[in-house]
C-alpha cells in the first residue's frame, strides 16, 4: 500500500473504504469535545463502538450528537494507543485520546463555528501545551489570574486608542504631508502592486489636489485616501506607532459607506470599500468571521452593479472603464478567498457566478483617460502594474476549488481528491513562480514574498487537516506533512531570524555557512503589524514546526537505542542535528510574539502558547519533566506581558469588576483562553439535534 494513501479504516461485515467514497459521504457521528481551543467535533466512522460514557471516562466530561446514522460494532477503538508519554511529552491530549485517529471536523468558540482551515485548530497539533492550558482554565490559579490582568490591561490600551470625533467631519485626523507622502508611497509600493484597486496617476493628482486646497476636497476623496494611508501605516515602523489614526481613519470610510438614501455602486465606491476590507486585515484586526461577512456584502454589491460580467458583455463603455472594472473584479475575488481561507468559511462564490476576463497587461499610463482607442498589451513576460495581479489571477480557479473543498460540510473529503486537488494546485504554484521569474523586470522582493505568502496559505489549508493523525504514525498521510513542515519552514525564513538576533553567537556562524534569506523590511513590518492572515499564517508556521519536532523525539526514542539512558540532546541520533536549527527557529518564533507585542498588540494569546509549547520541547531534550517547565516559562511570559501592557497603558494596575468564576466548568474552559469572555457560555449543545 503506497505510504502517501491513509489506511483503510476497520469496518466489521463492510469492504466501505473511507477514501473510495469520501469520508463524509459515510454515516458517521460527531463527538463534540469542550477544550480550551473551543468545543471540537471529532468525526467518528460509522460501526463504531465509541459512545458517550468513554468519551466521558477519556476526557472528564463530553458532548455528544449524532449528526447522521448509528453506531456498529466494529473494532476501531483499537487502533488508539492509550496515553502515555514519551520524551516526558504526551502522544495524544487528555481531551481526547482520539484526536489524532479521526478528523476533527469543526470547531465552536465564543457561538462561533469554524471548519478546520481556521487557525485554532493548529493548536490541537501539540497535545501537551494544549493539556497544560486546559489545567490553567479550570484551575484558575496564578497564571490564569495574569491572564486576566493582561486582558483588562489590553481593554485599557484598545479604549485609549480612540480618536475624538465628530460623525461627518472627515480628514480632521489627517497627518502632516510629509508624513502622508511616507505612508502614501508605502502603500502604492505595496498592496497596490499586488490588489489592483486604483488608476495610480489619476489617484496621485487627486492626492496632490487634495493638499493644495483641502477646503475643496470632496468628502469621498478623503475617506479613499484615509484609507490608503491606514494600510500604509501598517508598513510605517516596526511599532506601528500610527494604530491610533489607521483605526480612525477606518472608522471614517466604514460611516460613510453606509447608505444615506442612495446606493453608493460607482467604480469609486468599489474602489473604497476594497480599500477598506484591505484595511480591516492589516490594520483593524477585526474577527475573520466579521471581515468574511464583509466580504460576502462585497461581492453581492458588486454583482448587483455587474462588475461580475465581463464589461464586453455589457453595454459600451471606454476601455479605461472596462479595465478597471476587470482589475477590480479580480481584486473582489482575491479578497473574498483571503476572508473564506482565513475564517474558516465557504468562499460564497464559484466560477459559474462570473464571466469577467482578467485585466490586459497595461501599466497605468498606458491607459488614456480620454480615449478611446483598444489598448495594446505589453507581452506576457514584461513587468507591468498588473503582471502580479494577473499572475495570482490565473491560480483563482483552484483556489476557489480549495476554499469550497475544505470549508463546505457535504463535500467529499477523502484522501484521494484531496491529493488531486493538491497535485494540480502545485502545478498552478510552479507555473507562478516561473512566471514571477520570467518577469523583466523582475518583480519586488515584496511582491514575490507576498505571492507565497498567498499560496502558503492553501498548502495548510489542503493539509493541516491531516496532520495530527500524520504526527502520530509516520506512514500516515505522508505527503501532507511533508508539504506542509516544508513549506511552513520555507515561510518562516522571511520572517525569521529576527535582525537583532543576528549578533548572537550561533546565529551569526550559521548566516556565514548557510546564508539566511533576505529579509524585505515592508514584508516583515506586515507580519509584525498586522492581524488577521498576518498573524495567522506564522502561527500555523510555528504550530506545525513545533509539532515536527516534538515528532522528532517521538521518533528518535523509538529508534535510537541512547534515548533510554541519556536525554536527546545528548545522543548522536541522526535527526539531532535538524532538530538544532528547527529549535533555534521556534526560540526566535517566541521573540517575534513578543515584539509584536511592542507593536500594539494587546492580546498574549500567542506569547503564551509559542513559548510553553517550547518549553515542553526544550525541557522533553534536556529529559526533565514538561509540565514544571512549561508552568515556569508561563509565569515568566506572563510577567514580562504584564510589564510591556502596563507600559503601553501608562498603569500596571486594574480592577476585576466581575471576577471570572468558572460556574460551568465543563463549557466555561471551552473557550475561555482564545475568547477571553468573563460570562459564562450559555451554548445548548442539543441545537439541531
Amino acid at each position: 500500500m503506497s505510504p502517501y494513501i491513509h489506511r483503510p479504516l476497520l469496518v466489521t461485515n463492510t469492504s466501505i473504504d473511507e477514501h473510495d467514497v469520501g469520508y463524509d459521504k459515510l454515516l458517521r457521528r460527531e463527538l463534540w469535545q469542550p477544550s480550551s481551543l473551543g468545543a471540537l467535533a471529532i468525526a467518528v466512522p460509522p460501526g463504531s463502538k465509541i459512545n458517550s460514557a468513554e468519551i466521558s471516562s477519556t476526557a472528564g466530561h463530553s458532548l455528544v450528537r449524532e449528526t447522521q446514522g448509528t453506531s456498529c460494532s466494529n473494532g476501531d477503538e483499537n487502533q488508539t494507543d492509550n496515553q502515555r508519554s514519551v520524551a516526558g511529552l504526551p502522544t495524544a491530549s487528555k481531551i481526547s485520546r482520539y484526536m489524532d485517529t479521526y478528523p476533527i471536523s469543526g470547531l465552536i468558540v465564543k457561538k462561533r463555528y469554524v471548519s478546520p482551515t481556521h487557525w485554532l485548530f493548529c493548536s490541537t497539533l501539540s497535545p501537551h501545551a494544549l493539556d497544560w492550558l486546559d489545567e490553567q482554565v479550570k484551575s484558575q490559579g496564578i497564571i490564569w489570574q495574569d491572564m486576566v490582568t493582561c486582558k483588562l490591561l489590553g481593554r485599557s490600551i484598545k479604549t485609549a486608542r480612540i480618536l475624538p470625533w465628530t460623525q461627518g467631519q472627515y480628514g480632521r485626523h489627517l497627518p502632516t504631508k510629509s508624513l502622508a507622502d511616507e505612508l502614501f508611497d508605502a502603500y502604492l509600493r505595496t498592496f497596490e502592486s499586488v490588489y489592483r484597486i486604483l488608476h495610480v496617476p489619476a489617484s496621485k493628482r487627486a492626492y496632490d489636489a487634495l493638499w493644495e486646497n483641502p477646503s475643496l476636497a470632496s468628502s469621498a476623496h478623503v475617506v479613499q485616501l484615509q484609507l490608503c494611508l491606514a494600510i500604509g501605516a501598517c508598513i510605517y515602523d516596526d511599532v506601528f506607532t500610527l494604530r491610533p489614526q489607521a483605526q480612525q481613519w477606518i472608522r471614517e470610510a466604514e460611516h460613510w459607506l453606509i447608505p444615506s438614501g442612495k446606493v453608493r455602486a460607482t467604480v469609486f465606491d468599489f474602489q473604497t470599500m476594497c480599500l477598506l476590507q484591505l484595511a480591516r486585515q492589516t490594520s483593524q484586526h477585526l474577527p475573520e468571521n466579521q471581515v468574511w461577512a464583509s466580504s460576502g456584502a462585497l461581492i453581492r454589491a458588486a454583482m448587483s452593479a455587474g462588475l461580475h460580467r465581463d464589461p464586453t458583455r455589457l453595454l459600451a463603455m471606454p476601455p479605461l472603464e472596462v479595465e478597471i472594472r476587470r482589475r477590480l473584479w479580480t481584486t473582489i475575488i482575491e479578497l473574498a478567498l483571503d476572508s473564506s481561507i482565513d475564517a474558516g468559511g465557504p468562499p460564497m462564490l464559484s466560477p459559474d457566478d462570473f464571466d469577467c476576463l482578467l485585466p490586459l497587461n497595461l501599466n497605468d499610463e498606458d491607459l488614456d483617460l480620454d480615449g478611446d482607442d483598444k489598448f495594446l498589451p505589453h507581452s506576457p513576460n514584461e513587468y507591468t502594474d498588473t503582471s502580479i495581479q494577473i499572475a495570482l489571477g490565473r491560480t483563482q480557479a483552484v483556489r476557489l476549488s480549495i476554499a469550497k473543498y475544505v470549508n463546505c460540510i457535504k463535500v467529499n473529503h477523502s484522501y484521494p481528491e484531496t491529493l488531486k486537488l493538491s497535485t494540480g494546485f502545485m502545478n498552478d504554484y510552479r507555473s507562478l513562480v516561473k512566471y514571477l521569474y520570467s518577469l523583466r523586470p523582475r518583480p519586488t522582493k515584496f511582491q514575490q514574498q507576498y505571492c507565497e505568502f498567498v499560496m502558503t496559505r492553501y498548502i495548510f489549508a489542503l493539509h493541516v487537516y491531516y496532520m495530527p493523525r500524520a504526527l502520530k504514525d509516520p506512514g500516515l498521510f505522508y505527503t501532507s506533512r511533508t508539504l506542509c513542515v516544508d513549506t511552513a519552514l520555507r515561510f518562516v525564513t522571511f520572517l525569521l531570524p529576527l535582525p537583532s538576533s543576528f549578533q548572537e553567537p550561533f546565529l551569526a556562524t550559521l548566516h556565514r555557512i548557510v546564508p539566511f534569506e533576505e529579509h524585505c523590511s515592508d514584508f516583515v513590518r506586515l507580519f509584525l503589524c498586522g492581524g488577521g492572515p498576518f498573524r495567522s499564517i506564522p502561527w500555523k508556521s510555528f504550530m506545525v514546526i513545533a509539532a515536527d519536532l516534538a515528532t522528532m523525539l517521538r521518533q528518535a526514542h523509538d529508534t535510537s537505542p541512547w534515548m533510554s539512558v541519556v536525554p536527546f540532546n545528548q545522543t548522536q541520533s541522526g535527526s539531532r542535528a535538524r532538530s538544532i536549527e528547527t529549535i533555534t527557529l521556534l526560540r526566535e518564533a517566541a521573540k517575534l510574539t513578543k515584539t509584536r507585542m511592542y507593536a500594539g498588540h494587546h492580546n498574549v494569546k500567542d506569547l503564551i502558547w509559542v513559548n510553553v509549547n517550547l518549553a515542553g520541547i526544550e525541557a522533553a531534550m534536556k529529559g526533565i519533566p514538561a509540565e514544571q517547565a512549561m508552568d515556569t516559562r508561563g509565569k515568566e511570559v506572563l510577567a514580562d506581558a504584564i510589564r510591556i501592557l502596563g507600559e503601553l497603558a501608562g498603569t500596571s494596575t486594574v480592577s476585576w469588576d466581575d471576577h471570572p468564576s468558572l460556574g460551568n466548568e465543563r463549557l466555561l474552559a471551552a473557550s475561555e483562553f482564545w475568547s477571553m469572555g468573563f460570562a459564562d457560555i450559555d451554548w445548548d449543545t442539543n441545537v439541531g439535534c
